[in-house]
């Protein structure tokens, strides 16, 4: 079943992740913030809200921005901030917990290092980041244009132009150097891959990593 909106509008179904990851933080005691790197289409903010959490997301895109902030008006657990993946962002850290389904699928490898490097300077010690990794079995990777060896720009489709990264299953793990890995799964993105940004047919042939890590003591 599809997730609706206020309007009853369908949606994206939630990424596999975000189920996993309300569940573990699922709220106790205390309060737990969640950050949102990339809010999308915000499938995913609803899984999190109904776990007790509340979700803070970065989206550099002023249009999803705009339409996230309407479709969550009235939450008071939600907070969508406009600014650039590379920069400033003005949120607090201590995060219980972090989720990025497509935002490290696209720029270089520097750029997510840097976006590792933001998230866990912003998270509490041992709490997890379940994220999304470009896979080098990715019928894409090798195509269009060479930027460098694991960065490539699509010639068509939807995303025509845009640097997109992968890795093979050992340059993933030295990406994550640091961070505690505890599962890292290859995974068709046939049913993941949000369909705000891709047809079904562009989706049934990608393949994505699917990590579960938390922030480790040298972060």
């Amino acid at each position: 079943m599809r997730l609706k909106n206020a309007r009853g509008e369908a949606t994206d179904l939630a990424h596999p992740l975000a189920g996993p990851l309300a569940s573990q933080l699922r709220v106790g005691a205390d309060a737990r913030r969640v950050l949102l790197l990339g809010v999308g289409s915000g499938r995913n903010v609803p899984p999190l809200l109904e776990a007790g959490l509340s979700v803070e997301a970065i989206e550099p895109d002023p249009e999803r921005t705009q339409a996230a902030r309407a479709r969550f008006a009235g939450e008071a657990g939600v907070r969508i901030v406009e600014a650039p993946l590379l920069g400033l962002w003005p949120v607090a850290g201590d995060f219980a917990g972090a989720l990025s389904t497509h935002a490290l699928l696209h720029g270089d490898r520097a750029t997510v290092l840097a976006l590792l490097a933001a998230v866990g300077e912003r998270l509490r010690p041992g709490a997890p980041f379940f994220l999304t990794l470009g896979s080098a079995a990715d019928p894409r990777c090798g195509t269009g244009t060479r930027i460098d060896d694991f960065t490539w720009l699509p010639a068509g489709g939807s995303e025509a132009g845009v640097p997109h990264v992968y890795f093979s299953e050992s340059d993933a793990r030295a990406l994550l150097r640091g961070w505690v890995v505890d599962s890292l799964d290859e995974c068709s993105a046939a049913e993941s891959a949000g369909r705000w940004a891709h047809t079904e047919s562009e989706a049934a042939r990608m393949v994505h990593w699917f990590v579960r890590a938390r922030r480790g003591a040298l972060i």
